[in-house]
């Protein structure tokens, strides 16, 4: 059996070299979920959760002969005693349990010569952050230059996701294609008679016929294109919310989709999802908060589920340090998948609330448990069927403030990295 470099790092290394630019100026930033309900709750919701911050324990590292940093041996010169993950990266980790994935923006995309690597190393699912969006599709030229032949049928260009399906296609990745109908992130045009931003609303028959040959365009596209490359598709993203919902729940407030079609948006955007879905792309609904919110979601989703036109909730998972992840996130899990759901973490980072060793240390301990109790439910049976990170490094995050990733600005694994690989030099307590 073929040797495995040890892929650990020493976590207190990690904390002082900070999120610094790299040499050349300043990167952008990426331009993530821009819905204003995320922006709000800061994280998922209302958290607090008491954790001690216990030091970090280092290991003397050395290089090994392939350039890879090795652990030096632990105190009781016995590493499988201690448990010592023997693994390239995080997909090899969890190969036996679900996808692990990586939500790239395109300047990433644009500079796989510097992130490559460690993109190989440890992911083999891609999700574009912005690429696949709507307003990244819809091609508001084209359908106003047919306007006869278009209006019921707006025009699409794959242009933008390119890059992401060539890297994943060489590479022999997989796509969670994100996303098809939301509130956000689809331009008003779409949704008007002469498909400018000035124009009259359509009404609910229109619109509803633009949904469909939208849906079946995109998805007939990477069918015929690409078989087999998109194995997740999330159908729609956070059409319920409290607070910007109807008396059901149902979100209304800046909603286009619930202004023209009606309240029933959602349903019929799975109708047509799995009517044009080939029969290897799973259909998810995604949505943040789903710890607070879980009834909420199974109830309007039931009819969906009953008549077999959805698979998966993907729960965002923008988490703080402040949140119960064992005892709180992994009930929702259960609760979705008891619900005959599979589940998926779809979106995930965790924040730190101060730039400190303890912070730091404290993040890794979340990262473990959440990779640590997604992996034991799998095991126990759950369709827990993948995790998803939703961004590469901290400065180009959408959350950089909180610094919620598993690497840093210069590309060097966090204790939030070594907690996802199961180091023992992040303790096993949450």
């Amino acid at each position: 059996m073929r040797k495995r470099m040890l892929v650990l790092l020493l976590a207190a290394a990690i904390c002082m070299g900070g999120c610094g630019q790299r040499p050349g100026g300043t990167e952008p930033v990426a331009n993530m979920e821009e819905d204003e309900e995320q922006k709000d709750s800061g994280a998922e919701q209302n958290r607090k959760e008491d954790g001690s911050d216990a030091a970090s324990e280092g290991t003397d590292n050395t290089e090994g002969e392939d350039g890879n940093i090795v652990s030096g041996e632990p105190a009781s010169g016995a590493e499988e005693e201690k448990g010592i993950v023997q693994a390239k990266g995080l997909a090899e980790l969890y190969q036996e349990n679900f996808p692990i994935g990586i939500a790239l923006s395109g300047y990433i995309l644009q500079n796989t010569e510097q992130y490559g690597q460690v993109i190989l190393e440890n992911f083999n699912s891609i999700t574009c952050e912005n690429e696949m969006k709507p307003d990244s599709l819809l091609d508001q030229a084209a359908s106003q230059a047919n306007l006869e032949d278009a209006y019921l049928h707006a025009a699409v260009h794959f242009d933008n996701c390119m890059p992401a399906v060539k890297f994943a296609s060489e590479h022999g990745m997989k796509i969670r294609f994100h996303t098809l109908v939301w509130h956000s992130q689809t331009p008003k045009w779409f949704f008007t008679e002469d498909y400018t931003d000035e124009g009259r609303l359509v009404d609910r028959d229109v619109m509803l016929a633009r949904m469909e040959n939208y849906i079946a365009d995109v998805l007939g596209y990477f069918q015929e294109n690409y078989p087999g490359l998109v194995y997740a598709v999330d159908v729609v993203n956070e059409a319920f919310d409290v607070g910007d919902g109807d008396e059901t729940g149902i979100r209304m407030n800046k909603n286009l989709w619930y202004e023209t079609v009606g309240a029933d948006y959602y349903y019929q955007a799975f109708v047509f999802a799995r009517k044009y879905a080939s029969k290897d792309m799973k259909l998810f609904y995604n949505d943040y908060g789903c710890m607070d919110k879980a009834d909420l979601i199974l109830e309007h989703l039931a009819r969906a589920r009953e008549e077999g036109l959805i698979d998966g909730i993907g729960m965002q998972s923008h988490l703080s340090t402040d949140d119960k992840i064992q005892h709180k996130f992994m009930l929702a899990v259960k609760k979705f998948c008891d619900a005959g759901y599979e589940v998926q973490a779809t979106e995930l980072d965790i924040g730190v609330k101060e730039d400190s060793d303890s912070a730091f240390l404290l993040q890794g301990r979340k990262y473990r448990s959440f990779f640590k109790n997604m992996k034991a439910l799998q095991e126990e049976g759950y369709p827990v069927t993948g995790i998803t990170v939703w961004g590469l490094n901290d400065d180009l995050s959408w959350r950089r403030d909180e610094k919620c990733l598993l690497f840093d600005g210069d590309m060097n694994p966090k204790n939030a990295y070594l907690g996802a690989m199961m180091d023992p030099s992040i303790p096993d307590v949450e």
